[in-house]
């Protein structure tokens, strides 16, 4: 088999067809996902699914390409080898151009890394499938060569069976009629069984079908050359019968005994005991409906998995039910409409022109009578956090709530305009509430509804943004609502800040700070500064009226950025912060526990005021500690536990002008809102709802698959170099090859 082996590859090199096909290979799979997912774009993503989901597809036209090479012709029934020798020897050729084809394409995974992050596990899953994906098709092919005689009508069949088998399971969605086949036709799609493995899934069930299938047509085309040969003997019959039944067998085997693993860092594509547990509960019908435009999986390519991944939330119960449907074709736009679900406006863009397009992608939830609804899942980032938080409302009854006061100079529905839609989009049901001094709760003459204070709803966790408004009576209220077993969550500080001229004041007789130092919680004198800072960029025409513009980037120190840590996944920038520091002995007293939340870098300080006054201008602060000044760690928030409790009670946050719609602007990018601080109260209040596995799962998927890596400036730059490793380089490589082979193969003509 060896000289089989190395005659088939001299084919493959001396013929200009495999390096044709390998560069089809290698341009389609780039083009697939540099242009396909929009990668140098906006929303571009470092999730590498489309790039390997294209893969079986290009396989369609490049294996028969490759097995015409080296098809079947009627010389080889007289080589005194074995069919056997000869369909492998054909069959090892072809996937061994196939894994170069494969190896030529691993710059773009390194590539892609460079601008952000990317889950090499699930790229290890999917290029080790690939090879079993290929090994497969290969055998197919070398069958199909051997079965048809003409060339053409080989490479024809071949490309229609590779075609079939790799969209077959696309079949019952496109007529529901044929629904009662998915479980069959996913069996036999090539696609399907590889696509898991491409989105970081191991299922060793997709592993035997591509073995047991690349072993049924290595034995078929070996009977189909021996019968050829006329070969009829008692024993070929009795070969051919036991390796069809050992093929059988082995496949029944592996359906019944398998194992399958998620491979990703955060296990995103398996479900959580929670959504087990959860579905479980589940005793009567339950329809999932996934409402979503054609259009919008080509301008957002990872909604696919969201369609996957209902399916297999689904799959988890005999009594849920799972459909798409596309609302435009279906008319389904005012149904939706009156269920609160509205069109999105995706925005596209070209090197010449950018585009908004409206497109769907709700999902509604039904049971006993009871709806829930998501009104848009682009990705799978908190998709099982979304669902299992309305499977909590409509079949146990549970519901994530808070209550927001706002009790400073600020007003909640214009200087905090984001926090109430931040966390109704993430689930939590919000209630604006107020000081017991300045409502009262229920109905004016006219029956209208009054400001309702927080003390009148104490079984629902309270959100205090600034507490400068608080009275005495105000304070004793707060202590009275913690010690009556409320959660309380509080941002604040013992100063104000005129954003005008960027001075932080004293802000006098704080009543609310009075009570949180009641529960063992105090703030320090001085404001936390730090190295590790925001960059705050100033723009200034250099002429009145010229639009020529002047920008100069300034290190503020009194904005520090919060490293990563458990409750700040993606770290966080703080505005003019202040420090906690905790009494635990008082705290004990009134039967709590007290723990350190959020910390600062090693590198912070605690900046002291100066002539009375702290100097926080951003041109004159000071950039490094000074003499006398405390360094080190320090506790930006806290969070107490009553004794027996296993979530917290109360967490008292040292900064309330981070999430205000004034800064969060400055903080932000011009493509996108900076949500961390508004991330961290929607957490905050998960936790107080004694719900910290609902949190997980908010967490779950937390990896940032955008393109942070890489720099405006710089984003010219990188594409080229991206196209020039992923593109180029492979095919200078082939050319090279390509003129290694010719020259010593004319050397080794003129020589004979």
């Amino acid at each position: 088999m060896k000289s089989l082996y190395k005659k088939y590859m001299m084919q493959m090199l001396y013929s200009p067809l495999p390096y044709l096909c390998c560069i089809v290979f290698v341009l389609f799979c780039s083009a697939n996902f540099f242009w396909g997912q929009k990668f140098f774009s906006e929303t571009g993503t470092t999730e590498l699914h489309a790039f390997f989901y294209g893969i079986p597809y290009v396989c369609i036209l490049v294996i028969p390409a490759l097995a015409s090479v080296c098809g079947t012709s009627k010389k080889e029934y007289s080589l005194p080898f074995h069919a056997l020798s000869l369909c492998g020897a054909k069959i090892l050729c072809i996937f061994t151009v196939l894994f170069v084809c494969l190896l030529l394409t691993v710059p773009l995974p390194i590539c892609v890394s460079k601008a952000g992050s990317l889950e090499w596990p699930s790229v290890f899953s999917a290029y080790s499938m690939a090879l079993f994906y290929l090994l497969s098709s290969s055998s197919l092919a070398v069958f199909v060569f051997t079965a048809f005689e003409n060339a053409g009508a080989a490479f024809s069949s071949c490309a229609l069976i590779l075609a079939l088998l790799n969209s077959i399971h696309d079949l019952p969605s496109l007529s529901p009629a044929v629904a009662f086949l998915a479980p069959l036709v996913r069996f036999l799609s090539f696609a399907w069984h590889f696509d898991a493995a491409g989105k970081g899934i191991i299922d060793s069930r997709d592993i035997s079908f591509f073995v047991i299938s690349a072993l049924l047509f290595f034995g078929l085309c070996a009977f189909t050359m021996e019968k050829r040969r006329g070969n009829r003997s008692l024993g070929f019959v009795k070969m051919r019968f036991f390796f069809f039944l050992t093929a059988f067998l082995l496949a029944l085997d592996s359906s019944l005994f398998y194992f399958r693993t998620d491979v990703t860092t955060q296990k995103k594509f398996s479900l959580s005991e929670y959504s087990r547990t959860l579905l479980s509960e589940v005793d009567q019908p339950l329809s999932i409906t996934y409402y979503r435009n054609k259009e919008l999986l080509s301008l957002l390519p990872q909604v696919r998995d969201v369609g996957e991944y209902l399916l297999s939330f689904a799959a988890e119960s005999p009594f849920v039910s799972y459909r798409m449907v596309d609302p435009v074709k279906e008319k389904k736009e005012k149904m939706l409409e009156s269920a609160g679900v509205y069109p999105q406006n995706v925005r596209t863009s070209t090197d010449a022109t950018t585009s908004l397009s409206s497109v769907y992608s709700a999902i509604i939830l039904e049971y006993l009578g009871k709806t829930e609804v998501i009104p848009f899942a682009s990705s799978m980032q908190t998709l099982e956090y979304q669902l299992c938080n309305k499977l909590n409302s409509i079949v146990r009854g549970k519901n994530l709530t808070a209550q927001v006061l706002c009790a400073n100079e600020f007003d909640l529905d214009k200087n905090y305009a984001y926090i109430m839609p931040l966390l109704q989009a993430q689930g939590i049901s919000v209630l604006p509430t107020f000081l017991p001094s300045k409502a009262q709760a229920g109905t004016d003459a006219e029956g209208a509804a009054v400001p309702i204070p927080f003390t009148a709803l104490v079984k629902i966790p309270l959100v205090v943004l600034g507490t400068s408004s608080f009275t005495l009576d105000d304070s004793n209220d707060l202590l009275d609502f913690v010690r009556d077993g409320g959660k309380l969550f509080v941002a604040t500080s013992p100063y104000s800040v005129d954003m005008t001229n960027w001075e932080v004041k004293d802000s006098g007789r704080d009543w609310g700070i009075s009570a949180l130092q009641e529960l063992g919680v105090y703030f320090k004198s001085t404001l936390t500064a730090d190295s590790s800072c925001f960059n705050i960029c100033f723009d200034a025409s250099k002429d009145a009226g010229s639009p020529s513009q002047k920008s100069e980037y300034i290190r503020y120190s009194y904005w520090p950025l919060l490293p990563e840590q458990e409750v700040a996944r993606d770290g966080m920038t703080l505005t003019w912060p202040c420090a906690i520091e905790t009494e635990p002995s008082v705290s004990a007293e009134e039967g709590f526990s007290v723990k350190p939340l959020l910390l600062t870098n090693k590198t912070a300080w605690q900046s002291k005021k100066v002539m009375g006054a702290f100097l926080t201008n951003p041109f004159s602060a000071s950039t490094a500690a000074e003499k006398g000044e405390e360094k080190g760690e320090f506790s930006m928030a806290v969070e107490l536990y009553r004794n027996g409790s296993e979530s917290p009670s109360v967490i008292v946050f040292g900064d309330q002008y981070c999430f205000s719609a004034n800064i969060l602007p400055y903080i932000s990018s011009e493509q996108m809102l900076d949500t961390r601080s508004l991330d961290f109260i929607a957490s905050s209040v998960i936790r107080l709802n004694g719900e910290e596995e609902l949190l997980f799962l908010k967490n779950k998927n937390s990896v940032d698959t955008s393109l942070y890596k890489i720099g405006a400036e710089s984003f010219d730059s990188y594409k080229k170099q991206t196209l020039g490793f992923t593109c180029i380089l492979p095919l200078l490589l082939l050319a090279t090859l390509w003129l290694y082979v010719f020259i010593k193969r004319r050397k080794f003509n003129s020589g004979r």
